[in-house]
């Protein structure tokens, strides 16, 4: 056989296999059957001694906007005694924060917070983690024992 002709018969062997592969995979599915079925229907009529009356109006109601944000999770790095990423962060209601303790000579690290939301400092082994929901808005400070200097502030809006 000629091998053009194989070839040809190859190529047209090929793609009807893979036309008939992707016609198999195709998700169509048929519409349900719904049977139109009538319903009668009462109609009133309004007879001459009948007076019309107003329709009510509802009352406004003051609905209040919640946020539609799903919540996030941030990690902060602590490395060689900062914050990573540096600089304060800005947050929403309902975002988590997750400190890691990712320091290079493997030391434990004292996280403080200022606004008591912790009753005690997190004494954070090496690559071990704290994590807060911040569920209020407001500024809140961190920052680790030994590198009081080094603050790291969290708004929450």
């Amino acid at each position: 056989m000629e091998p053009k002709k194989a070839f040809s018969i190859i190529l047209v062997t090929t793609l009807l296999a893979i036309s008939i592969f992707a016609a198999g995979c195709a998700d169509i599915k048929p519409e349900p059957y719904n049977e139109d079925t009538a319903t009668p229907t009462a109609t009133a009529t309004a007879t001459p001694t009948e007076i019309p009356t107003e329709t009510p109006v509802p009352e406004p109601t003051n609905v209040t906007p919640t946020s539609t944000a799903v919540p996030q999770e941030y990690l902060i790095r602590i490395t060689s005694y900062m914050f990573i990423p540096t600089g304060d962060k800005e947050i929403n209601v309902g975002d988590t924060i997750k400190w890691r303790n990712f320091e290079n000579s493997k030391q434990p690290r004292y996280l403080i917070n200022e606004n008591g939301i912790w009753e005690e400092e997190q004494y954070l082994l090496y690559m071990r983690s704290v994590s807060y929901t911040f569920n209020e808005t407001g500024e809140y400070t961190f920052y680790l024992k030994g590198r009081d200097a080094r603050i790291l502030t969290i708004t929450v809006v």
